[in-house]
């Protein structure tokens, strides 16, 4: 299978995972989805890859929150609470959100490095995913 089946394959299947309608023919990007360093260092931000830096800091942030602040600074200056664990459900659930976002944008658009971050974004949903589950059964029982 040539190289650009098989990313048009891939476009088509996460069309449908992030329910994208294709885009117009006249507008899809050529065959080479290289991206010369070049460009790379010129082109602005886009909003997709702003949604992505935002959704790791999210996932930093609650990480931070999760292991170090709740359950290791508070407890030593004696504060306790009872919301740390649904914050940072919400936290979890805003860095999906964001995630997604971004994934959707880099698909909607065409973005020559959507196959770029689709191993770091995958990696990154499993650990959130993962996380939220578990918190969600800690919630419950």
């Amino acid at each position: 299978m040539p190289m650009s089946a098989f990313t048009d394959t891939l476009d088509r299947v996460f069309d449908r995972l992030l329910f994208l309608s294709p885009p117009p023919s006249s507008t899809e990007v050529p065959l080479n989805d290289e991206v010369s360093d070049e460009e790379a260092e010129v082109v602005p931000a886009t909003p997709g890859e702003r949604a992505f830096s935002f959704s790791l800091f999210i996932s930093a942030t609650r990480c931070t929150l999760q292991y170090v602040l709740l359950p290791v600074v508070l407890p030593l200056i004696g504060l306790t609470t009872d919301i740390s664990l649904p914050l940072v459900i919400v936290l979890d659930l805003l860095a999906i959100t964001m995630l997604v976002r971004s994934l959707r944008y880099f698909w909607q658009t065409r973005h020559p490095r959507r196959f770029d971050m689709l191993p770091l974004s995958s990696v990154i949903l499993f650990i959130i995913l993962f996380s939220l589950g578990f918190d969600v059964w800690q919630l419950l029982t």
